[in-house]
């Protein structure tokens, strides 16, 4: 009797031991596939930055001439690739710098790169009921929190002071326009229900929204925001709460 029950409790710790090793294969796959998306997704991102450089090289005289010295975007490349496209975004220091896109909803691009391949990273995308020329009383435009710091993660770096004084501004390129963004608050929003809006009954409703949001940002900006401007706002997860996202505002300054 007694070897037959050693005999089980063998067989139960191999049977162990053999789930114990599957599980931490399946853990190792799942990890290598991860890290193979995100290497696939980050290859993507580097071959469109490369598109977006127009194929004529800028004379000198013209790179004096502009206020922003990168480039001139080639917007008929990247249309070639996705005729979505609506923008490109850029932060000094290239942790931002991708295409944005408009969709037909608000689902889509969380999944799929700017190529139409199916990858976690997704595409910095406009919320579908804009109008898409960055015309409304507020463009919001998302992007996911990657944990390899790409896509829109670095937007959470401005719930600190510091982060916001190094980087108060970023650029935006349209297909007629360049802006700069000159961000003034950021908050932390519920995203199980519309917290941001994308236009303003009139100028007391529009000053009124902008003293909220100032009174709880997570930085002060002396940035002075009235009621022409043209607001635009960064959108990615965060983790105070469930579904909890982090809400940069900035306003859109014409790049003459």
């Amino acid at each position: 009797m007694k070897d037959k029950k050693k005999q089980k409790l063998l067989l139960i710790l191999r049977m162990l031991m053999v789930l114990c090793i599957l599980g931490i294969l399946y853990s190792a796959l799942i990890l290598f596939l991860d890290n193979q998306e995100y290497c696939h997704g980050k290859d993507t991102y580097e071959k469109v930055r490369l598109a977006k450089i127009p194929s004529q090289p800028v004379l000198n005289e013209e790179i004096e001439q502009s206020n922003d010295p990168l480039e001139s975007i080639d917007f008929s490349a990247l249309k070639e690739m996705n005729q979505d496209v609506v923008g490109w975004i850029r932060a000094e220091g290239g942790e931002i710098d991708y295409p944005v896109v408009k969709g037909t909803d608000n689902d889509y691009y969380l999944r799929h790169l700017f190529t139409g391949e199916s990858n976690k990273l997704g595409t910095i995308f406009m919320d579908y009921r804009n109008t898409g020329d960055y015309t409304d009383g507020n463009t919001i435009i998302y992007g996911h929190n990657m944990e390899n710091g790409s896509m829109f993660a670095s937007i959470l770096k401005y719930k600190d002071q510091s982060y916001y004084e190094k980087v108060p501004s970023m650029s935006l390129y349209t297909l007629h326009e360049t802006y700069q963004i000159e961000f003034f608050a950021g908050i932390v929003v519920d995203g199980n229900y519309e917290s941001i809006p994308f236009n303003f009954k009139d100028s007391d409703d529009f000053q009124g929204y902008i003293n909220m949001i100032k009174e709880n940002s997570t930085f002060e900006s002396k940035t002075v925001v009235e009621a022409e401007d043209k607001l635009i706002t960064l959108c990615t997860c965060s983790y105070e709460f469930d579904n909890a996202r982090y809400a940069l505002f900035g306003k859109l300054t014409l790049v003459e």
